[in-house]
């Protein structure tokens, strides 16, 4: 894997790359809506407006997630996406649309997010969080 420079902190960018090593740590599948590869761009657009990367991190960081064994799925049912987003008491689809998806495919949303899985759990929707220490998932 490349380099973890232009992850926003090097304890969750290691705690993510031990999460999605090919194959990942439990041999599970990795899916996503095709909405993260946007919130990725806009992430690195963050960082590197701040300064933070160059456009050469942006690349590679770009390489590293086309690079991941990653499949991204399409938003089919809009409705359990609002669903979903109403279930958390939020009114964006956003976050919604991932435990949508993991709804849909019988998963669990791994996340960063520590509020979303907050929420999440509180609502007994399936979610892991990867800031959580590994004996507490």
């Amino acid at each position: 894997m490349a380099s973890s420079r232009w992850w926003p902190t090097r304890a969750t960018g290691q705690r993510s790359q031990r999460a999605l090593r090919p194959g990942g740590q439990t041999g599970e599948a990795i899916h996503a809506p095709e909405l993260a590869r946007y919130e990725i761009a806009n992430a690195l657009a963050r960082y590197a407006g701040a300064g933070k990367l160059t456009i050469d991190d942006v690349r590679e960081a770009w390489e590293v997630l086309e690079g991941l064994s990653i499949r991204f799925h399409a938003l089919i049912d809009g409705p359990a996406a609002v669903q979903t987003a109403l279930t958390l008491e939020r009114q964006s689809a956003y976050d919604a649309a991932y435990l949508a998806l993991a709804t849909e495919l019988d998963a669990q949303l791994w996340t960063l997010d520590g509020p979303l899985a907050r929420n999440a759990r509180l609502r007994g929707l399936p979610v892991r969080s990867l800031l959580d220490p590994p004996e507490a998932r």
